[in-house]
C-alpha cells in the first residue's frame, strides 16, 4: 500500500471517538479487553470490534493470556505525538 494510503488508513482508524479513547487508555500501558470495556463503559462486542480495526491498521497489537487478549500500542510515542498535535491545534 502506498505511503499516503497507509497514513490515511492509520488516521482514519484513530478518527473514531471510541478508538481515540481506546488509544488514550492504552497510553497507560497494556490492557485486556475486559479492562478497556470497563473503563470506557462499552460492550465487549463493541470493544473487540474497535480493537480489531486498530489492530488491522497497525496501531495496536495483542498477546494472549489464557483465554484473554491483552492489547498494547505498537508505537506509543507516535500516538503521543499525534495527540499532542491535536490538543495543541484545539487550543489555537
Amino acid at each position: 500500500m502506498p505511503q499516503n494510503e497507509t497514513m490515511a488508513s492509520y488516521l482514519k482508524a484513530l478518527g473514531h471517538p471510541v478508538r481515540l479513547r481506546i488509544a488514550r487508555e492504552l497510553m497507560a500501558g497494556q490492557k485486556c479487553v475486559g479492562e478497556v470495556e470497563t473503563s470506557l463503559h462499552i460492550s465487549q462486542a463493541n470493544t473487540s470490534q474497535h480493537l480489531s480495526i486498530l489492530k488491522v491498521n497497525g496501531i495496536v497489537d495483542c498477546i494472549r493470556k489464557g483465554n484473554v487478549k491483552c492489547y498494547f500500542l505498537r508505537e506509543p510515542e507516535k500516538i503521543q505525538r499525534l495527540l499532542e498535535l491535536l490538543e495543541k491545534s484545539e487550543k489555537g
